[in-house]
C-alpha cells in the first residue's frame, strides 16, 4: 500500500536521478577483485554429520523405535491432517517470504 508521500519521492527521485561518470573505474575495479569460491559443500558436510548423529543417538537410545510404536496408535486421519496442514503453512511461509514489500504490521 503506496501512499501519495511514497509516490510522489519515487517520481521525484526518478526525474532527478543523476549519473556520475567515473570513467570507468567501477569496471575496472570489479575486474580486478577476485573471485568467490563456491563453499556450498560445507553445508552440505555438516547437513549429513547432523542427520547420521541425530540417527544414531536416535536408535541408541530406543526415541526412533518408540515414535514408530507411537505412529502405529495414533489414527491416519490426524497424521494426514498434520502434514497437509504443515504443508499448507510452509507454502503460505515461502509465498510471503519471496515478497519484498511484506510487512506484517
Amino acid at each position: 500500500m503506496e501512499t501519495n508521500n511514497d509516490k510522489m519521492l519515487k517520481t521525484f527521485f526518478a526525474e532527478n536521478k543523476k549519473e556520475i561518470s567515473d570513467f570507468g573505474f567501477s569496471h575496472r575495479v570489479m575486474r580486478k577483485l577476485p573471485e568467490q569460491t563456491d563453499r556450498s559443500w560445507i553445508v552440505w558436510i555438516f547437513t549429513s554429520m547432523g542427520i547420521v548423529l541425530t540417527l544414531l543417538l536416535g536408535f541408541q537410545t530406543g526415541i526412533i523405535s518408540h515414535i514408530f510404536r507411537l505412529l502405529q496408535i495414533i489414527p491416519q486421519i490426524f497424521i494426514l491432517i498434520g502434514v497437509l496442514g504443515f504443508s499448507i503453512v510452509a507454502g503460505i511461509a515461502v509465498l510471503f517470504g519471496q515478497r519484498k514489500n511484506f510487512r506484517i504490521v
